[in-house]
């Protein structure tokens, strides 16, 4: 597996134009640690119950209950939903799912690592690039090994749209680095890591673009978000303003008791 420690942010948005542009066979997740593994809510929730309940019997147990929970909260006739659909509901509304979101846009898997200003402890983000197509075309045991690529259909999400999203759906228990290890596959996924400092120039950056909290959650949580974002990149930009106007009155004024 290629990992790519890119200097800045200019230097990220000049290597996805390089490598990504014009092709569609990738697709994109942000984690806002490089630390953190491509495991899905449900690998974790089985790390912390007891050992005697398997991964699968969790997984069956899990699906099942969510299914009798939701009787009667869809509205009126709603849509007839397989495991896949009753999985992709369950994620949007913070269920334990075996599923991981990724985007058809490196950009907003961009937002996603560097959304929040305090979840990175190792002072990397990380975009991961997966190539889907490449993935599929080669490994014919992909879907019967536990792997799979979801789009779900139904209208209950619509951040899917927004997000230009798309689920991978791996064996509870384990990771997807560590699947595609297994059986040497790993070639098919890029880590791209870009240093914490970095993130007030991408949300500016990424603000231009109109991706913001209100355009990835276009509800009442993006709103919120939004406002959150706001003010603390008011006050990040002003600080920064600030700070180079300081430095810059200093260096007229060391310049002016020059002998």
């Amino acid at each position: 597996m290629e990992e790519i420690e890119l200097r800045d942010w200019e230097h990220f948005r000049e290597y996805v134009a390089q490598e990504f542009g014009g092709k569609n066979s990738y697709i994109f997740r942000g984690h806002a640690d490089r630390n953190w593994k491509l495991e899905s809510t449900l690998t974790r929730l089985a790390h912390r119950v007891s050992e005697d309940i398997t991964p699968k019997l969790l997984e069956s147990a899990q699906l099942k209950n969510f299914q009798v929970r939701i009787r009667g909260l869809r509205g009126t006739n709603p849509q007839l939903l397989d495991d896949n659909g009753l999985w992709s509901l369950g994620q949007h509304y913070g269920l334990c799912t075996p599923l991981l979101d990724w985007t058809e846009s490196v950009y907003i898997a961009s937002y996603f690592a560097f959304e929040h200003s305090e979840s990175c402890q190792s002072g990397w983000r990380t975009v991961y690039a997966l190539n889907r197509v490449g993935l599929m075309s080669t490994y014919s045991e992909m879907k019967n090994e536990g792997l799979d690529f979801i789009e779900p259909l139904y209208d209950d999400n619509k951040r899917i749209t927004a997000q230009a999203g798309i689920f991978t759906k791996i064996p509870t228990g384990t990771d997807l680095e560590s699947w595609l290890a297994q059986r040497g596959l790993e070639r098919f996924l890029i880590k791209l890591h870009i240093e914490n400092y970095c993130r007030l120039e991408a949300i500016n950056d990424l603000k231009l673009m109109n991706i913001i909290g209100a355009s990835i959650y276009p509800d009442l949580h993006g709103a919120s978000q939004t406002c959150n974002m706001y003010i603390e990149t008011l006050s990040d930009n002003h600080e920064l303003e600030k700070s180079v106007k300081e430095f810059t009155e200093w260096l007229k004024e060391s310049e002016a008791v020059k002998p």
